[in-house]
C-alpha cells in the first residue's frame, strides 16, 4: 500500500532532481516519432519510457485536463483548483460532445494533496504533473505507479508544456497543427494594429488581494503577441504584481479585463476609486472567466483568451 510517509519522503529528492535536470527546448521535447512505441519520452525530470499509447491518464496539475482535451482525450482522474469545478467551465463550454465522459472523471482532491489510494485504484498508464506539484508530491511514488511525466507549469510555460504531453499521447503532429491555427490567428490580429495600438489591462480580485497580471503570465504573454500595449504604469515584468486599493489607478488602461474569486466581485466594487477608472466610466471593463485567463494553462485556456480580446479590444 503507499503510504503517505513514503510519498513525502520522496518529496525532497524528487525536488533535487528538479534542480539538477537540464533544460529542455522545444526540439528535443517532441523526439521520438508520433506513433513509435514503446518511447522515451524527454520531459523535466529526464526520460520516462511508455511502453504503449496512453488510454487512461491522471492529471495531477491543473491546466494539464486542458492540454489532454484539446488533443482528444478525456482523462480517468483529475484534481482540481480548491472550491472550484473539477471540469472548468470554459472547458465544458469548449468541448460539449465530451459532456458525458467528462461527469465520469474521477476527483482526485486539491491539486496540492491528491488522493494517492484514489490515483492507483484507477490503475493510469500515464501520470502527468508539473514541477510546483513537486513541493507536495514525490515524483518516485508516482513512478511506482505508473510512468510519469513532469512539466515545467506556469503560464509563460504553456506551449512547452503542451508539447510534452502530445509526444507523451503520441499526438504532436495534432499539436503542431493546433498550435499553428493559434499562431495564424494571433498573427493576422497583430498585423492588423497601428502604430498605437489600445492599451489592455488584467486585474484578478480574489477577496480582498488585487493583483495585475504581468507580461510573464499567460495573458500577458497572449497580449503581447496580439501586439497590444499596456498602460506605462505596468512596464514590468514578471507574472503578477499585488496592488493596494489605493493604487488601483495602476489597473486603468483602454480597455481592463479583469476576474474574481470568492468575495473578489463585491470587495472591488466597494473600492472608491473604481468608479473612476477610464475604463469602468468608459464601459471598457470586461469581466471575464477566471479559470481561463488566470487558473489553468492550458492550449484551449489560450484559444478562449486570444477569442476574447479579438472579438472584444477595437482602437479608441
Amino acid at each position: 500500500m503507499l503510504d503517505r510517509r513514503t510519498f513525502l519522503r520522496a518529496t525532497s529528492a524528487a525536488m533535487a532532481l528538479t534542480a539538477a535536470a537540464p533544460a529542455l527546448s522545444l526540439a528535443t521535447v517532441m523526439e521520438p516519432a508520433s506513433e513509435q512505441w514503446p518511447r522515451r519520452v524527454n520531459h523535466l525530470l529526464g526520460k520516462t519510457l511508455i511502453p504503449h499509447a496512453p488510454r487512461r491518464v491522471v492529471a495531477i496539475s491543473t491546466g494539464q485536463l486542458d492540454g489532454l482535451l484539446t488533443l482528444g482525450l478525456v482523462p480517468v482522474g483529475v484534481t482540481r483548483v480548491d472550491n472550484h469545478e473539477l471540469t472548468p467551465g470554459y472547458l465544458q463550454k469548449a468541448f460539449p460532445e465530451q459532456r458525458e465522459a467528462l461527469a465520469q472523471i474521477t476527483d482526485l482532491g486539491g491539486r496540492g494533496s491528491p488522493d494517492i489510494e484514489t490515483l492507483a485504484q484507477l490503475a493510469p498508464d500515464l501520470i502527468l504533473l508539473n514541477k510546483t506539484a513537486l513541493k507536495f508530491n514525490g515524483y518516485q511514488l508516482y513512478s511506482r505507479i505508473a510512468p510519469t511525466v513532469v512539466t515545467r507549469g506556469y503560464g509563460a510555460n504553456w506551449r512547452h508544456d503542451f508539447l510534452i504531453i502530445a509526444n507523451a499521447l503520441g499526438r504532436a503532429h495534432e499539436a503542431h497543427n493546433w498550435l499553428a491555427r493559434l499562431d495564424s490567428d494571433m498573427q493576422r490580429f497583430a498585423s492588423s494594429q497601428g502604430s498605437r495600438p489600445p492599451t489592455v489591462s488584467f486585474l484578478f480580485a480574489s477577496g480582498p488581494r488585487l493583483r495585475l497580471m504581468c507580461r510573464g503570465s499567460l495573458v500577458g504573454g497572449l497580449s503581447d503577441a496580439l501586439n497590444l500595449a499596456r498602460p506605462h504604469a505596468q512596464q514590468f515584468k514578471g507574472n503578477s504584481l499585488d496592488i493596494s486599493p489605493e493604487r488601483l489607478d495602476m489597473a486603468d488602461a483602454d480597455w481592463l479585463f479583469y476576474a474574481d474569486q470568492g468575495s473578489g466581485l463585491a470587495s472591488l466594487k466597494k473600492q472608491p476609486l473604481w468608479n473612476y477608472l477610464e475604463a469602468v466610466r468608459n464601459r471598457r471593463a470586461i469581466r471575464i472567466d477566471a479559470d481561463a485567463f488566470y487558473l489553468n494553462a492550458g492550449p484551449s485556456a489560450c484559444r478562449h483568451i486570444v477569442d476574447t480580446l479579438t472579438d472584444t479590444v477595437r482602437p479608441i
